[in-house]
């Protein structure tokens, strides 16, 4: 049997860029000078299990790191000419990854499974669309089960069938790694990320309880978090290293790198004794976990970055998303990290249930005072989006607030506010969020000119974009400080 596993289309109708992220919400970007591909982990992993564990001929495609459309996508599908052709898929890509599963059906007569968040909370929907199978929560090994013709009412997480427990990440092989190669997915690489950097994943899930969060609640359904053998990662960090001469350092972006801090105190061990702290390693963390301690570990095992969520200065909306993350054990981690040497990064939100103006200018405030405080070197700005299959998704529903013109398309987290609270319009949001991302922009602009470092910065844009890259985003950037300052005469 021919196999294709197939990642999300990666340029839609309207000829904006995809950034689908498996286990958060996607985005998209009108130049591709601002697109880079996450790694897809999920569908990664399943390749190289269906190539392990059985003998089929299988193959893995990602039309968002080709950036195909439709169209393109369907004809290089097609010629793969497969029996089965799994598709992940978020909502905001729905439509079209539904239309392109179609077309290869009626092309080739493939069979067609879904998978992801989208199909994790609408099965029925896509059955009904003529889906042959959708698969709920983790679906590495439900998708195993398919492929050896296992009784479909025997299949945990096959809807409508009962979830699978979740799965024992050491038993997973490494992710796919031939079909792709992992080092294009640094070319140009996560924005922030400032070497060329290998996605990796050291664990698996969250132990917090975020009511907007698609990993915990619509892949995990509970709190969890799992670790892999540190033995294991470090082989697998040797071999990438040894297949890919322009490795510069790995980017732990698994939901909570640091989940346990006996692991990984054994993990920054481990890379020490085995010679890889020459590496540039950066991960994605929980602040709740990191101490002193962890963080000197981190440091001299060559981790040069943390990435924290702080999400938003406002009490009331950490309570009510049920994230309670005291600001002070923020700010008192920050200056830890930078005392001991690390860069920080942080995520913030806008529209978050609890949210209004008032609230949402808070974070604001924060957001400048941190940078200027030099206790941030990088941050991201987000619209908290209600994504399906999600608790802050049910109340929105239950309450009316989904605004009544939303489409598919509009769950993007980059730019698109699809929510109307009474006293907070989606405008409102968006208008915020833009304010804050101006804001941004003006204090990194300014230190970087104060502390010397904006040589080196642009240096680092030219490296991953080119000269026309280079141009593109130094006049978007232009366009933005004329933009805050027009807002600052005014005010």
């Amino acid at each position: 049997m021919k196999i294709a596993i197939a990642n999300s289309i990666g340029r839609d109708k309207h000829g904006n860029y995809i950034i689908h992220s498996p286990s958060r919400w996607s985005e998209s970007v009108k130049s591709r000078f601002h697109w880079f591909a996450y790694y897809p982990w999920e569908l990664a992993y399943l390749s190289s299990l269906l190539k392990q564990e059985t003998k089929n001929n299988v193959k893995f495609i990602d039309g968002c790191l080709m950036r195909l459309d439709k169209k393109a996508y369907s004809k290089h599908i097609i010629a793969e000419n497969p029996d089965l052709l799994i598709i992940e898929s978020a909502t905001r890509m729905i439509e079209e990854n539904v239309e392109l599963a179609l077309e290869v059906k009626a092309a080739v007569g493939a069979k067609l499974v879904f998978a992801g968040p989208h199909a994790s909370a609408f099965p029925q929907e896509l059955m009904d669309m003529g889906i042959d199978y959708v698969c709920v929560g983790e679906y590495e090994f439900t998708v195993l089960d398919i492929v050896r013709s296992k009784k479909r009412s025997e299949i945990l997480g096959l809807y409508p069938n009962a979830r699978r427990p979740l799965l024992d990440v050491k038993k997973l092989p490494w992710p796919e790694d031939i079909d792709v190669n992992r080092m294009e997915y640094g070319h140009p690489g996560e924005p922030s990320s400032e070497f060329r950097e290998i996605q990796m994943y050291a664990s698996r899930g969250c132990p917090g309880n975020c009511n907007f969060c698609v990993a915990r609640h619509v892949y995990y359904a509970r709190a969890n978090w799992r670790p892999r053998e540190v033995a294991d990662v470090i082989n697998e960090i040797k071999y990438l290293r040894e297949k890919y001469s322009l490795m510069e350092g790995v980017f732990f972006d698994e939901e909570v790198h640091n989940g346990d801090k006996q692991f990984i105190l054994k993990l920054t061990g481990a890379i020490i004794e085995n010679g890889l702290s020459d590496l540039k390693f950066e991960a994605m963390c929980d602040v709740r976990f990191l101490d002193e301690q962890v963080m000197i570990a981190m440091k001299n095992a060559g981790y040069y970055k943390i990435r924290i969520g702080i999400e938003s200065a406002s009490e009331k909306v950490m309570k009510v998303m049920g994230k309670a993350i005291d600001l002070r054990k923020v700010i008192s981690t920050l200056e830890t990290a930078k005392k001991i040497g690390l860069k920080t990064y942080g995520t913030f939100i806008f529209g978050a249930l609890g949210s209004d103006i008032n609230e949402d200018e808070k974070t604001i405030e924060l957001i400048e005072e941190l940078s200027a405080d030099n206790l941030l070197d990088n941050l991201q700005l987000s619209i908290c989006t209600p994504q399906p299959g999600t608790p802050f998704y049910k109340y929105v529903l239950d309450k009316g607030l989904l605004r009544e013109d939303v489409k598919e398309s509009d769950f993007d987290g980059g730019s698109i506010a699809v929510l109307d609270y009474p006293d907070y319009t989606h405008r409102q949001i968006e208008k915020t969020k833009n304010k804050a991302l101006l804001a941004r922009d003006h204090v990194f602009l300014s230190r970087k000119i104060k502390d010397n470092s904006f040589g080196e910065w642009i240096r680092l844009i030219f490296r991953r974009y080119g000269l026309i890259g280079f141009l593109a985003k130094a006049s978007k950037r232009l366009i933005r400080e004329i933009r805050f300052q027009i807002i600052k005469w005014i005010k």
